[in-house]
């Protein structure tokens, strides 16, 4: 392997000692293949049955069914559907991303070996006392570029930019950081989009573009409540942003959304918050602002769908240095 070999992959023999306990030779069930066994596991979710399903999908995920080991990592991970288990969810993701790390990107199933290396990143970044795994910037890193760099994952883009903000486990560099951001943020990634968003709005170490800026917010918080669960942070900065925007800015906002990929959904009350703060903040003489006029959006929630565009974000956004594209 590439740069697995050195930086990405996990430390399998050190860790094997937390491996999920296999199931006892008398209490294997008899599946006519590990497919099966799988399928047995799901059709016993399905039906509500999670501790029943635990056995059939450990004997898939040993014998390598990613669907089994990507199911037992977001069981442990989450600690809903069984109790939270951090050093088995990180048992599974490492199997998976040991076994698949270079598979072809254009698999049907990369986006599921990138998860995988996403997650075990965030647990790097912050460490898992469960298995005394202490937080390592450096490795989580490593498996945050490759899924960024080989999958093309947004999430992992997303890590990394915030990575270079911080100048956790890298060299900080909001150059870097913009243009990472910036790749997750064409493929409708809420939080690269409002974090980039943010850095253009302000001017914060790059050079400023408000209108490019408020525009990346307003999508970002369009695309975070069409997932049914946006940020605290997304809402208050969208509100904040659109309510200080001058009206030209924020036409200027509106008009350039689609160009980023963007379509509005109707008005909701959040909108009506940032629309009563704009009210409360327009100069003289400018029309009050409604939900819809904030959201660029029709009453009855219309609107075209636009192919995502270029970014447009050119190479040297820090402040009077070039920087290279990751």
């Amino acid at each position: 392997m590439r740069m697995c070999d050195v930086r990405v992959l996990c430390a399998v023999a050190a860790l094997m000692v937390f491996a999920p306990a296999a199931v006892g030779a008398e209490d294997v069930p008899s599946y006519a293949s590990a497919t099966e066994a799988y399928r047995q596991g799901m059709a016993d979710i399905k039906a509500g049955r999670v501790e029943a399903a635990l056995p059939s999908l450990a004997y898939a995920a040993e014998r390598h069914v990613l669907g089994a080991q990507l199911k037992l990592a977001r069981l442990y991970a989450a600690g809903t559907a069984v109790a939270q288990e951090d050093a088995k969810a990180f048992t599974y993701y490492q199997q998976i991303a040991d076994q698949r790390a270079e598979i072809n990107p254009r698999s049907p199933i990369a986006e599921y070996v990138a998860e995988a290396f996403v997650a075990l990143g965030r647990y790097y970044q912050a460490g898992l006392p469960a298995i005394s795994l202490p937080p390592d910037a450096v490795r989580a890193e490593g498996l945050y570029r490759h899924a960024a760099s080989y999958f093309g994952d947004a999430d992992a883009q997303y890590a990394l930019g915030r990575l270079y903000l911080s100048g956790e486990g890298v060299d900080k560099n909001v150059g870097l950081a913009a243009n990472w951001l910036a790749m997750a943020a064409k493929k409708q990634h809420a939080a690269a989009q409002a974090t980039l968003g943010e850095m253009l709005w302000r001017g914060d170490d790059i050079r400023a573009r408000p209108v490019k800026g408020l525009a990346l917010i307003m999508l970002a918080h369009a695309n975070a409540k069409a997932d049914g669960d946006e940020p605290e942070w997304i809402a208050q900065l969208y509100v904040d942003a659109v309510s200080t925007a001058d009206a030209a800015t924020r036409k200027e906002a509106r008009a350039l959304v689609p160009e980023l990929g963007g379509t509005f959904a109707a008005a909701t009350p959040e909108d009506g918050a940032a629309a009563a703060a704009i009210a409360a903040a327009k100069g003289p003489g400018e029309p009050a602002a409604t939900a819809e006029a904030v959201h660029g959006a029709s009453a009855a929630g219309e609107g075209s769908a636009q192919p995502a565009a270029s970014m447009g974000m050119p190479v040297g956004f820090a402040k009077g240095a070039e920087e290279s594209k990751p």
